[in-house]
């Protein structure tokens, strides 16, 4: 399942570089200013981290719009239409909140269920990245390994 890979990745990234210099970013900041937001990436891994610094101290504007592709963000005038009509499934707060999904299942089934309960796992540690909650060194990631769902979703 898509979204149980997506939680274990990021569960092994962030536990496994706990202890080194860490930058982060949303794609949110990035879209929004790509020059700014690289050129803060940039100088906060070489002013923090102490990382060797790029041969040029501003990154070109070519490069940085080699990097960042809005066309990529091919969903997003969908996504927001969407969101004006579906339900909210759960409010994680902070203005964070999962909304119904499509799915190929039938509501109530438990294929459906398990898709709903992985969603949500999923969708709690997003939001726990947008508020920093997830890089606290205490932070409780879901049980996968215990997790009930369906012996196959097929």
């Amino acid at each position: 399942h898509g979204l149980r890979l997506w939680i274990v990745y990021n569960m092994r990234a962030i536990q496994n570089s706990a202890r080194l210099c860490r930058v982060f970013s949303t794609n949110e900041a990035v879209m929004k200013n790509p020059t700014g937001e690289v050129q803060r990436i940039k100088n906060q891994l070489t002013d923090t981290c102490n990382v060797m610094p790029p041969p040029k101290s501003l990154i070109p504007q070519k490069v940085v719009d080699s990097f960042i592709d809005p066309n990529l963000q091919h969903n997003s005038k969908e996504r927001k239409n969407e969101e004006k009509t579906s339900k909210i499934l759960k409010d994680f707060g902070d203005g964070c909140v999962a909304r119904e999904f499509d799915s190929e299942y039938e509501r109530g089934s438990s294929n459906h269920e398990a898709e709903e309960q992985i969603f949500l796992m999923a969708m709690q540690i997003f939001c726990d990245f947008e508020n920093g909650k997830a890089y606290e060194a205490d932070y409780e990631w879901p049980d996968l390994v215990h997790w009930q769902r369906p012996a196959r979703i097929t």
